[in-house]
């Protein structure tokens, strides 16, 4: 049989399946993702500089072909919607992988990536083609991955509900194997004597790093959830797959390169990384056993319900709030010698958002005031990632210039633990409320034409609340693009100048409360309410940070964000107000109707 038999026979194959034509263009991209990755692991990626590793291009290529040979495999036994999965679940951790190559170019002497250069000298060293080579494999890893999502709509590999399991335990198992893993590729990659390399964590790393590392360690629980709550064990098992192969790209080099240089040896941080992907790749594979529940004789697999998903959610931002809480007590930086350890003006800060979002966390768990809670802790949560990174800026500015007299204390892990539980437990709560929906959905009480709720409490829009959303909107993006406070021989870090590690907070913190008005003013009445009051409370802890800053800086005055923080926060209580008083859309549907029959 010739080549092009062979591969028309494999694209029947692929059609008699059922696969939608973007699958076999998502293979495809998915090679091309391959042979670009492999040619930049074996072309130098920066000018002038030499690996550290001898093998480190032979890991690099098993690596980049583990998520092309398990799609394949997939695709070639008829599991189509596997292979989408697993090019989703790796195309997921692609951006944050690519923001990770990208500190070769910004600066190669500060990248701890002995597999592609091992630093030798101070000199300033431009990226080479190797380098440009990974980042577009990287690209075209995302575009295999979006191509295979929609060739899911056209896909027919379903297995039965029953093969899964409970989608309950599934979840919680792998969305903290995928926790863990994430907090292991933050962690200290390797310890290392070399002169010129650098064994830093993603906190004490340059900040293109630090971005890199977060963005993977994100994607890993957000991939996990996404895929086991997606309702079909197909694109479970592959999208955990392809998101553990994605991560195992970012740790495995980091234990090869200590157990192959003699300067270099074996941190925890990649051992921890790769014991929790070998949990997700175990939730993937291994039939968890379903509890004992009545047998309704519905086969569809369901989510597991929204006051568990409520608990998770409360139990998450709980340590959240307690490792914030604990970040702003303890030390975060250690010194040798007689010269006292500078201590960071936004603890408090970050104090007061571990004290607002352990009490949500508490109040999740009563039953009776959690669905009304559960929209601010899907806001509220942000306020602990806009003060930790503030506080870890601290560590970061004195452990790159206090020529090795000062060290990470524990406050930094506290702090960066505290800031991966608050992301999951935004995460849980999101997935709540999308239960919450589907419940109403099934109980046939959002059935309005017009996409809002019709359950009796949708809000019918009005021009007040909607003025309100605009201003607060527009106010909330220029409260954190500018200073809350200023003061002699100070310049802190914001979104338009001096862009340092605070500036990803605050570019969170605008991101996700910009994303909670515009949602307000598309959902049911009380969540609605329950969105703007958490988009208020980030925004006072915000200002807060003003007065909670004044004994800790000298000559220190209210800034410029302070004035547009604390109007948001105005406009955001109109808008509340407007939510709240406004007459639900039923209640109008059934008054005009009532004035039609008379």
């Amino acid at each position: 049989m010739t080549p092009e038999a062979s591969d028309e026979g494999v694209l029947r194959d692929l059609r008699a399946s059922g696969a939608a034509p973007a699958l076999p263009a998502a293979l495809a991209a998915s090679v091309l993702a391959f042979l670009s990755l492999t040619a930049g692991a074996l072309v130098p990626v920066v000018d002038g500089g030499e690996r550290g590793l001898a093998t480190g291009p032979v890991v690099l290529v098993v690596l980049a072909v583990l998520p092309l040979a398990l799609a394949a495999a997939f695709a070639l036994r008829g599991g189509t919607v596997s292979a989408a999965g697993v090019l989703a679940g790796a195309a997921a951790l692609a951006p944050g992988r690519a923001v990770l190559d990208l500190q070769l170019a910004a600066d190669p002497s500060r990248a701890s990536r002995p597999e592609l250069y091992l630093p030798s000298d101070l000199y300033a060293h431009s990226a080479a083609l190797g380098l440009w080579l990974l980042v577009a494999g990287h690209v075209l890893t995302a575009v295999a991955g979006v191509l295979a999502l929609r060739s899911r709509a056209g896909a027919a590999g379903e297995v039965a509900a029953g093969d899964a399991g409970d989608p309950g335990r599934r979840l919680a198992v792998a969305v903290s194997a995928a926790v863990v893993a994430g907090i292991g590729l933050v962690m200290q990659p390797f310890t290392s004597t070399e002169v010129y390399l650098l064994a830093q964590n993603a906190f004490e790393g340059p900040v293109v790093a630090m971005a890199g590392y977060l963005l993977v360690a994100a994607a890993l629980p957000v991939t996990a959830a996404i895929a086991v709550s997606s309702g079909d064990s197909d694109l479970m098992r592959g999208g955990l797959l392809g998101a553990a192969a994605g991560g195992a790209a970012v740790a495995v080099p980091a234990v090869v390169a200590a157990l192959g240089i003699g300067t270099v040896g074996l941190a925890a941080g990649p051992v921890v990384a790769l014991v929790g992907l070998a949990v997700l790749v175990v939730a993937a594979l291994v039939r968890i056993p379903a509890a004992d529940v009545p047998d309704t004789g519905e086969a569809e697999m369901r989510l597991p319900g929204s006051v568990r998903l409520r608990a998770g959610a409360g139990a998450a931002a709980l340590a959240a709030g307690a490792c914030a809480v604990i970040g702003a007590v303890t030390p975060q930086l250690e010194t040798q010698g007689p010269i006292a350890a500078p201590e960071s003006p936004a603890r408090w800060s970050l104090l007061a958002a571990g004290v607002v979002v352990g009490v949500l966390g508490a109040a999740m768990f009563v039953p009776r005031i959690a669905v009304l809670v559960r929209p601010v802790l899907s806001v509220a949560w942000v306020a602990v990632l806009v003060a930790g990174t503030a506080v870890l800026d601290t560590a970061v500015i004195a452990t790159g210039s206090a020529g090795g007299v000062a060290s990470s204390g524990p406050g930094v892990v506290w702090t960066w633990v505290a800031m991966v539980a608050a992301a999951v437990a935004a995460c849980s709560s999101v997935v709540a409320g999308a239960v919450e929906r589907d419940d109403l959905d099934d109980a046939g009480l959002d059935d309005a034409d017009d996409g809002s709720a019709d359950d009796g409490s949708g809000v019918r829009m009005s021009a007040v609340l909607l003025a309100a959303l605009a201003v607060a909107g527009v106010l909330t993006v220029v409260g954190f693009g500018m200073p809350v406070f200023t003061a002699p021989d100070y310049v802190p870090a914001g979104l338009w100048a001096r862009f340092g590690t605070p500036s990803w907070g605050l570019l969170a913190g605008a991101a996700v409360t910009v994303g909670a008005l515009v949602l307000a003013a598309r959902s049911r009445q009380a969540p609605a309410v329950g969105l703007l009051c958490g988009v208020g409370a980030v925004l006072a802890l915000h200002a807060a940070s003003f007065p909670l800053s004044r004994g800790e800086i000298a000559g220190v005055s209210a800034g410029p964000g302070f004035w547009f923080a604390f109007a948001a926060v105005i406009a955001v209580l109109v808008a509340a107000m407007a939510a709240a008083l406004v007459r639900p859309v039923r209640e109008d549907a059934d008054a005009q109707g009532g004035r039609r029959k008379r």
